[in-house]
């Protein structure tokens, strides 16, 4: 869906992985499940913002009840999209993730 949006992916399945991204391909935005082995998705986001602390994040998750993220999202540093979600849904949160965060009502 992410290529089909224009978006060029790099994709990784651990927050270690994250971190071994290349310092030279600058991102402007990160998708991050909040739950990933080894670490949440929003230590993931804080951890790639030391490298790049412009990059725009959008957290997916089933559990909206997450006090840090919900936190995160309140003070606008990500944007929170619901599971399940759709085509539309997912591409709206990335047309300008700079935006306001969005609702997390489900």
């Amino acid at each position: 869906m992410l290529e089909y949006l224009g978006h060029t992916v790099a994709a990784v399945a651990t927050g270690d992985e994250a971190d071994r991204l290349p310092d030279d391909q600058p991102f402007e935005v990160v998708l991050a499940d909040l739950r990933l082995p080894g670490m949440l998705g929003h230590r993931v986001v804080g951890r790639l913002r030391e490298r790049w602390p412009h990059l725009k994040a959008v957290i997916m998750s089933g559990n909206t009840d997450h006090d840090e993220v919900r936190a995160g999202v309140l003070d606008g540093r990500w944007r929170l999209l619901p599971k399940p979600f759709d085509f539309e849904q997912l591409a709206s949160q990335l047309r300008d993730p700079s935006e306001p965060a969005v609702s997390t009502d489900t």
